[in-house]
């Protein structure tokens, strides 16, 4: 049976981007609010906690903006489309202005279903379709909100998301052995090379400074 279609903003509340002057304190260093940002949206559409800058405690005006789990944060500056799903408990996090986010109404789309729809390719085109081009290009929430969505059963939904979050989760433990085999491969390298290897620092003598000859120029003599 062919999946129903349905307008996103049926399925999701879709709320605009804070004002970007919120974030003038932005900082790796502050002790308040941590912000989502499009650099922190990873490749596997999650968000890097380790990456995260804050704003000071002292910032107001967020609490529209928070984020909770099951929420979707799309990025609609720049990098239109990529996306991220929200897991984490924290519920402290704001997003950034570059951002748009999406609340899923859990009783009639799956939210990990809906993150993998919405980084489908052929959806990605058509979010890019609706980008207002310039000199930056920008999606806003009202075209986000027309966008067509396919909707099977939620049943079939949540079996769909499942198999993904497989999928996902042997795909982060490849990574991580993969990670692991390089530096392995590194240091055997090391080992069987030695530790000196000619030209570099770690070749020269302790305590030495090299010196360099000048080049020699071959001297001429001009007729005036």
């Amino acid at each position: 049976m062919r999946p129903k279609s349905v307008m996103l903003g049926d399925l999701c509340q879709v709320t605009p981007s804070p004002s970007s002057d919120l974030f003038t304190e932005l900082s790796a260093e502050a002790e308040g609010t941590p912000v989502v940002t499009p650099a922190d949206i990873t490749s596997a559409r999650q968000v890097d906690v380790q990456a995260l800058r804050r704003l000071p405690i002292t910032a107001t005006g967020l609490e529209r903006y928070r984020l909770r789990p099951g929420d979707l944060v799309l990025v609609r500056l720049g990098g239109v489309g990529r996306i991220a799903l929200v897991n984490d408990r924290d519920e402290e996090w704001i997003y950034h202005s570059s951002c748009i986010r999406i609340r899923p109404d859990t009783s009639r789309v799956d939210p990990v279903y809906l993150a993998a729809y919405l980084a489908h390719p052929p959806v990605v085109d058509e979010l890019l379709s609706h980008v207002q081009v310039g000199t930056v290009p920008v999606l806003t929430a009202g075209s986000l909100t027309g966008l067509p969505v396919a909707l099977p059963e939620l049943r079939e939904q949540r079996l769909m998301a499942g198999a993904l979050s497989e999928v996902a989760l042997q795909m982060s433990i490849q990574h991580r052995i993969l990670t692991r085999l390089d530096a392995v491969r590194q240091g055997l390298f090391t080992k069987m090379l030695g530790d000196e290897i000619p030209g570099t620092a770690a070749s020269r003598p302790t305590g030495t400074q090299s010196q360099r000859k000048a080049p020699r120029t071959r001297r001429t003599n001009r007729m005036s």
